[in-house]
């Protein structure tokens, strides 16, 4: 298994993994095609395909920031959950420099404690702060989210430039968002 780093929409590996963000996560929760094509200028944004022998079988999209590397989606493709991919991603990820953070939906029904629990047993800790996704679509709302690190919890200073990272450098790349 390895990461192939897209950096356009014409890359072999787009079209699947394009299928694979959109079945994965709610749309208010997704860019549109036009400004992830512009976040895939951003060196700072990695928008991995994991492949296994050449296949798509799920995906990572992240930022490297400073001193953060943020886990903005992860989704393995249907016919290969529970074959143990999206642990080794996580185990891949952990070899990056920077803390780890990323969003999960609150812990409230079976799918989003399942999904919770996944990361604690990989050593992820669910952090205490409310944290509001800011929509990437004009005409969505802020949908409540949960923060998780690797192994311990944000400081309140931490949270809070983590924050304002997500508030200056990645809405930037949302629709009707100012543009860089």
């Amino acid at each position: 298994m390895r990461f192939h780093r897209m950096t356009t929409t014409k890359d072999n590996a787009w079209e699947q993994s394009w299928k694979i963000y959109q079945s994965n996560f709610p749309s208010g929760e997704q860019r549109l095609l036009m400004d992830q094509k512009r976040a895939l200028v951003d060196d700072r944004y990695h928008c991995m395909a994991i492949l296994d022998h050449d296949e798509v079988v799920g995906i990572v999209f992240y930022w490297v920031l400073p001193s953060v590397l943020f886990v903005e989606y992860l989704a393995i493709g249907e016919a290969f959950k529970g074959r143990g991919i999206g642990s080794a991603v996580l185990s891949m990820l952990k070899q990056q420099p920077g803390r780890l953070i990323l969003e999960i939906d609150p812990p409230i029904d079976e799918t989003s404690i399942r999904r919770m629990n996944f990361y604690k047993r990989d050593g992820w800790v669910l952090n205490p702060y409310l944290h509001m996704n800011l929509p990437l679509r004009v005409g969505d709302e802020e949908v409540p989210l949960r923060v998780m690190t690797v192994d311990t919890i944000l400081s309140e200073v931490e949270y809070d430039a983590f924050l304002s990272l997500l508030m200056t450098d990645i809405i930037q790349y949302g629709e009707g968002c100012p543009r860089p």
